[in-house]
């Protein structure tokens, strides 16, 4: 456990940090998100896509990658933290020239996040920088690091992206509960598992060849 930034994340409510995953990993799910977004483009605000904070930005709830981030870092999470955590679900984006995230503050399953940043380019604006604030903290994240908060606690938001076209930001959105906190009953985000994506009271579509999703293999 890191004591300095347990200390850091108890007294402030937020945390920036490395993540530890390789350039070559960060690389790749950029490269994924962008094939992702010309692919299968979701818009939010769509019929597909009820998320309208960022309004036709391309994202996916419950990627199969970046579910599987969310237990890959739940370790590195409760390390920084302190805490004993559950998964509840995971979320990312593909940011445009003039997006903007408004001031905001998150649901309950979100009790405990992640901004994670993989990469960015600005095209010839290279000494851009795009923060997030979290608490009107200013916060800009390299590829690979992340800010860690209490999502339900602190407002944060993003000014809008002035970049030229065809610019992008790729981030993720990892988020937790605390497995002794008042927020527990949240894991999962109300689905069977980890990796799929209907919630209990949902009506169910296909997921799986049999129409019943395997559970996600616990022992990584």
């Amino acid at each position: 456990m890191s004591e300095k930034n347990v200390s850091f994340f108890n007294k402030n409510k937020y945390l920036k940090t490395k993540s530890g995953l390789l350039k070559e990993t960060i690389d790749i799910i950029t490269q994924y998100a962008l094939f992702d977004e010309i692919q299968r483009f979701t818009p939010e605000g769509s019929f597909l896509n009820g998320n309208n904070q960022v309004p036709g930005a391309h994202s996916r709830y419950a990627d199969p990658v970046m579910e599987s981030l969310l237990l890959h870092l739940q370790p590195v999470v409760e390390k920084n933290t302190g805490l004993k955590l559950y998964p509840t679900y995971s979320y990312y984006r593909v940011y445009r020239p003039g997006d903007k995230l408004g001031h905001h503050v998150d649901k309950p399953a979100c009790e405990i996040s992640i901004t994670l940043s993989f990469q960015f380019d600005y095209k010839e604006k290279k000494n851009y920088k795009w923060p997030i604030y979290i608490d009107g903290s200013p916060i800009n994240l390299s590829p690979g690091e992340m800010a860690i908060y209490r999502g339900c606690e602190l407002d944060h938001w993003r000014e809008p992206l002035e970049a030229p076209e065809n610019s992008y930001h790729v981030q993720a959105f990892l988020h937790y509960v605390d497995a002794n906190g008042p927020h527990k009953e949240q894991k999962f985000d109300g689905r069977e598992s980890i990796g799929t994506i209907i919630k209990s009271g949902e009506k169910m579509v296909p997921t799986s060849p049999k129409d019943n999703p395997k559970k996600y293999i616990e022992f990584l």
